[in-house]
């Protein structure tokens, strides 16, 4: 249901899903911004999430000095596009999220002793 606001825009509710995906682990990003308009200004926000898993190497496969260990692909989990906005919005929820880790922890995280 929508109801008509005060400058003519509608309020809809939302309803996430009941049944959701599985989770899955991420470790990569990357974000790039859209193409500019006219007057210059990017018109959005690109942000693609994916996942590097390192393989396994073995001690008898270790590289010798100089060798090169080939690129680790990355598995793409998604790709999103937002406005600045909606950037905002999402960089709130991810700093309360990590405001509740670093209390959950009894203290302020540190990132060089995670792992």
């Amino acid at each position: 249901m929508s109801t008509t606001g005060d400058q003519g825009f509608y309020s809809l509710k939302l309803q996430w899903p009941t049944e959701q995906p599985k989770a899955r682990p991420a470790n990569q990003f990357a974000l790039g911004l859209g193409i500019p308009t006219k007057i210059g200004n990017p018109d959005a926000i690109y942000l693609v999430i994916g996942h590097a898993e390192p393989p396994f190497i073995s001690p008898a496969e270790l590289p010798t000095e100089g060798e090169e260990i080939e690129p680790v692909g990355i598995e793409v989990l998604g790709r999103y596009v937002m406005t600045r906005s909606r950037l905002g919005e999402l960089i709130d929820m991810l700093q309360q999220a990590a405001d509740i880790f670093d209390q959950a922890l009894g203290g302020e995280f540190d990132a060089e002793q995670s792992v």
